[in-house]
């Protein structure tokens, strides 16, 4: 028996991910959800074995459940600043809120 594969692209903190059920994702922002569930309703493109659906701009009735993983904060990124010849330097460090998440299923209509 040959499982269905599925998989949709949802729009998550303005950026845009591939969802399939069973994968993680790393998103770029701090996102709180009821006992570490969310739905994500936001798809924009849905495929499965039998067709392809393309929202304008959503696809109507779609949606991903996934699971809150683990939030916190990512690896530092330094920004440097240099005028040369003129004795300025600059270093200045940035940590970006990132959140992983576990697809759970992805619920049609």
């Amino acid at each position: 028996m040959i499982k269905e594969k599925m998989f949709a692209v949802v729009k998550v903190a303005g950026k845009q991910f591939v969802a399939a059920a069973g994968k993680q994702i790393i998103v770029d922002a701090e996102i709180i959800g009821v006992d570490n569930k969310i739905k994500l309703s936001e798809v924009l493109f849905l495929a499965n074995d039998k067709d392809v659906k393309i929202g304008k701009p959503n696809v109507a009735g779609v949606s991903v459940d996934a699971e809150i993983i683990k939030s916190g904060r990512g690896k530092k990124v330094l920004v440097v600043k240099h005028h040369p010849k003129k004795r300025f330097r600059r270093t200045k460090g940035h940590r970006q809120d990132q959140t992983t998440l576990k697809i759970l299923k992805i619920n049609e209509k």
